[in-house]
């Protein structure tokens, strides 16, 4: 199921947002959530709405659509956003925001259906991302985006996903080889973090997105700013 946000004051282009994106998703399985206004998107997200995509004008009134970016950023990290405007001068502002593309509205018959593909695309590659992890003789499928964190603790492993955490036999030297290719950090001795997840970073700890300290200890402190300006880099 794809949950799919456009956000955008104006009528008119709501409703034709709405008819490229269902011709573009065709028979895939998925829902549209059409609002116009950023607050009425905000309270979505407050019933725990985790958007796959969202589509938002940048000009409205109230909150703008960078403002309303930034706070899917935070709640919704792999939500691919498509900002959608009449202005080009936005082109360059939009980049304070983790975004896929950027749409002119008067190109919207063929850029948007082109935008909204390839943002499916890139979901369903990350939603085929997958590794296999063993406890007690059990062999364990895991989502490698739904991972959070792994925090190790005397000769187990605890994966913190997006729903549930799980307990593994692995140490962190052999899932850090797994998962570095993936956006993952080693900050510590015992923690590894997706950096998907991360809303802040300090000299001594990030704090991810649900609002957990992860600590970063002295040892760690080079690798983990590289690691983390090298992902900003491939976001923006």
């Amino acid at each position: 199921m794809y949950k799919i946000l456009i956000c955008d004051d104006n009528s008119v282009f709501l409703g034709e947002c709405e008819n490229y994106i269902k011709e573009v998703m065709g028979e895939r399985n998925h829902i549209v959530f059409p609002v116009k206004s950023a607050e009425e998107a905000v309270a979505l997200i407050g019933k725990n709405n985790l958007f796959d995509i969202a589509v938002l004008d940048i000009e409205m009134s109230g909150k703008n659509g960078i403002e309303l970016a930034s706070e899917l950023n935070s709640v919704c990290p792999e939500c691919r956003i498509i900002f959608l405007t009449n202005y080009i001068e936005y082109a360059t502002a939009v980049y304070q925001t983790d975004h896929s593309y950027f749409v002119i509205k008067n190109d919207m018959k063929s850029s948007l259906p082109k935008a909204v593909e390839k943002a499916v695309t890139e979901i369903e590659k990350h939603r085929d991302d997958f590794i296999t992890l063993s406890f007690r003789g059990k062999e364990t499928v895991i989502r490698v985006c739904d991972i959070k964190y792994c925090e190790r603790n005397m000769r187990t492993t605890d994966i913190f996903l997006k729903d549930e955490n799980i307990t593994v036999k692995e140490n962190l030297d052999k899932l850090y080889d797994i998962l570095k290719g993936s956006g993952f950090s080693r900050c510590h001795n015992s923690f590894i973090v997706n950096m998907e997840y991360i809303k802040e970073l300090y000299r001594d700890k990030y704090i991810l997105t649900d609002d957990t300290e992860i600590p970063i200890s002295r040892s760690y402190s080079d690798e983990t700013r590289t690691d983390f300006a090298k992902f900003m880099c491939k976001m923006g």
